[in-house]
């Protein structure tokens, strides 16, 4: 013999208590008594009328009032004082209008609940009611249909038994702002039925009142997946991107640092003064403990202190005499050429060297050019390529000097100290020399 279903159950209770509600009116009405006492019987019919009213319907409110109307009958057959067939018709009406009104009201509410549960089992949305002790209390057919277990199972454990182990600690968190506000866009991996996770996204509301929450997810795995792959390829792009910009950025640094050699080849033939200038300044950077990649781009940076001379005529730049006045003005115009040539690029190398390239000739007793900035308000970059530039061309054949002994220059040097040079730059070359 089968289990009765929950339904079948309910309804023989219904019916059973209805049925000695209706027994138990008839033994009283027929124990006779007064009027008062007959009437308060009577209005006791509403109870099972209402009763197979809410529970059947229309059909079942109709029918507990015949069978009212039917005890009404016998009893007023019994009676010697019955009631007139006036105030029998009259009972009759407002057992049947009761019986009615309160089984059309009751199908009226399962026809609704009946539509808003097809409606719960239609939606895509997986829709849920969980207790706080962190059960589930109800789940709608997409639960099965998105994770393949039986609501059965689901309603049988904590809901967290089914989350995925790193995401536990934040489900727990999430659940417990759920207890007293509203939580959107949540997400966490649940576990389906073949041991494979699926990405959720939960909105959940609180009734407080009623101790349970209410909670929507929605599948988002496919979303998630296509976002970890727009994410990937962002992150690829932006490395090409960064690459590419590397590389127009050498190519320009290149570019720029040939400008130089095609500059400085006009008045040094072995166009080896920039790459010399270049060493000795990233040396001193070291010797000074600047960081190793400000030394770094130095030793890149310094071997375009003098781009701007691609500016400067040849009667000037290489005039083995000394020069006028103007044209001294004019060659002191180099500085600012380079700075400007340099300018504007956001490659930390073109940025320092453009500093270098403008700085390199202002002095430490700001008697320099082309700003005659002072001291420490010229960048140390400026300052370090000042003292290996002047000690190059010192020490090296230009077209209007020859080149001088490592000594002589070194003294030159120390004597500049303090004037045209900053001290502790003048110091760690000293150092570097005495090392050689």
């Amino acid at each position: 013999m089968g289990r009765w279903s929950p339904v079948t159950l309910r309804r023989s209770a219904v019916l059973a208590a209805a049925a000695a509600s209706f027994a138990g009116l008839l033994f009283a009405r027929g124990g006779g008594g007064d009027a008062a006492v007959a009437d308060a019987v009577l209005l006791s019919f509403v109870v099972p009328i209402a009763l197979l009213g809410f529970e059947f319907g229309v059909r079942g409110g109709v029918g507990a009032a015949l069978a009212a109307i039917a005890i009404e009958g016998l009893w007023d057959a019994l009676s010697p004082d019955g009631l007139t067939a006036a105030g029998y018709v009259s009972r009759a009406l407002v057992f049947l209008v009761l019986g009615g009104g309160i089984g059309r009201f009751a199908d009226v509410r399962k026809r609704l609940e009946g539509e808003l549960l097809r409606a719960r089992d239609m939606s895509l949305d997986m829709i849920a009611t969980a207790g706080l002790d962190g059960m589930l209390l109800s789940v709608n057919s997409a639960w099965e249909r998105v994770l393949g277990i039986p609501p059965a199972t689901l309603l049988q454990r904590p809901f967290i038994d089914f989350v995925h182990p790193d995401d536990v600690a934040a489900t727990i968190r999430a659940t417990a702002e759920a207890r007293e506000h509203d939580v959107v866009n949540f997400r966490n991996r649940y576990r389906r039925a073949d041991g494979s996770y699926c990405w959720l996204e939960w909105s959940a509301h609180p009734q407080i009142g009623a101790g349970v929450i209410y909670a929507s997810a929605r599948d988002v795995t496919v979303q998630k997946q296509a976002e970890e792959v727009l994410a990937a390829h962002a992150e690829v792009l932006e490395r090409e991107v960064l690459a590419r910009t590397e590389d127009l950025d050498r190519a320009r640094f290149e570019s720029l640092r040939r400008l130089a050699l095609a500059a400085e080849f006009r008045d040094d033939e072995t166009h080896q003064h920039t790459e010399r200038v270049g060493r000795c300044a990233a040396a001193i950077a070291g010797e000074l403990g600047l960081p190793a990649t400000a030394v770094a781009e130095l030793l890149e940076a310094a071997p375009l202190h003098d781009v701007g001379k691609i500016g400067i005529s040849d009667t000037i730049l290489l005039k083995p005499g000394r020069l006028t006045p103007d044209e001294l003005t004019e060659m002191r115009r180099h500085s600012e050429i380079g700075a400007r040539i340099l300018s504007g690029s956001d490659f930390a190398v073109l940025e320092l060297a453009a500093e270098i390239a403008l700085t390199h000739h202002e002095r430490w007793d700001g008697s320099g050019y082309p700003a005659g900035l002072r001291s420490e308000e010229i960048p140390i970059a400026g300052r370090i390529v000042a003292l290996a530039d002047v000690f190059d061309a010192l020490t090296h054949v230009r077209p209007y000097k020859g080149a001088w002994p490592r000594p002589e220059a070194l003294a030159a040097l120390r004597e500049g100290s303090g004037t045209h040079f900053d001290p502790q730059v003048v110091a760690a070359f000293e150092r570097l020399e005495l090392a050689l």
